[in-house]
């Protein structure tokens, strides 16, 4: 099972390039999420055969191949979860379980915290509660252990300059964040407001081995900027597995000019 977490912010504009020159834009209307055209059981059936093995949702759409998140919401409710796949459409995940009779469950298929249904673009699943109660009768076999699936996203593990650093030099002239592993030439930088964004004098880049991207830019003294990698909405620093990372909020501050005749 993939895990994540997602970072909320007040966002206001955003850059977000694949190849293409930085620029400040007004954020578009978001994506249209996927949906779930069909569980199986339904939502709130109250007969469901505990002798059955397996769970599934079907999607309006075809999904990320590698992501799934069946979420419990406590032990009193939680089925017994095992292996998750898709269907040849990837419309259609579905997780082998352990029923009970005489018993209500309760799953969420992706939560605030895990939400790794998403399709193609990287658009999440709004999270979605499924509750349904087994029938008297006998209970299904055992079930094999749940196999690990989980994609760990990538990891900023160095900002220049340093997130939250203060004096930082007003002449430098690129930013670079380095990431824990290659990753596809594909970028969001993110503002809070257009007073706290750098002035960027010219394209965002990947050095070579794809690990560190630089964004050049002009900075003013005596400044404080704030740059998001990634928003909720904006998921295209992504690995060359198509993992995107989590949102990170960097920030840092310039130091103060001279004053006149020193």
């Amino acid at each position: 099972m993939r895990y994540g977490l997602a970072i909320g912010a007040a966002l206001l504009a955003f850059v977000a390039c694949r190849d293409q020159p930085p620029q400040l834009a007004a954020s578009p209307a978001p994506a249209a999420a996927p949906r779930i055209v069909a569980l199986d059981p339904a939502d709130g059936d109250t007969a469901v055969d505990p002798t059955r093995t397996t769970l599934s949702a079907t999607f309006d759409r075809e999904m990320d191949h590698e992501g799934w998140a069946w979420v419990i919401e406590g032990p009193a409710t939680a089925p017994d979860v095992g292996e998750s796949s898709w269907d040849a459409t990837f419309r259609k995940s579905t997780v082998k379980v352990r029923l009970e009779p005489g018993r209500t469950y309760t799953l969420w298929i992706n939560s605030p915290q895990y939400s790794y249904f998403k399709d193609l673009r990287g658009v999440p699943l709004e999270p979605v509660r499924w509750t349904f109660t087994t029938r008297n009768g006998a209970a299904a076999g055992p079930l094999a252990p749940l196999a690990a699936h989980s994609v760990a996203p990538p990891q900023v593990v160095a900002f220049d300059p340093p997130n939250g650093a203060t004096g930082v030099d007003p002449s430098l002239k690129q930013l670079r964040a380095t990431f824990d592993r290659p990753m596809e030439k594909s970028w969001a930088w993110v503002t809070e407001g257009s007073e706290s964004f750098p002035e960027t004098t010219g394209e965002a880049f990947f050095e070579a081995g794809a690990r560190t991207v630089a964004l050049p830019v002009r900075l003013a003294p005596g400044r404080t900027y704030i740059v998001w990698l990634n928003s909720d909405e904006h998921l295209l620093f992504r690995d060359d597995r198509s993992t995107p990372l989590r949102p990170v909020r960097w920030t840092f501050t310039t130091r103060a000019a001279a004053p006149a005749g020193r």
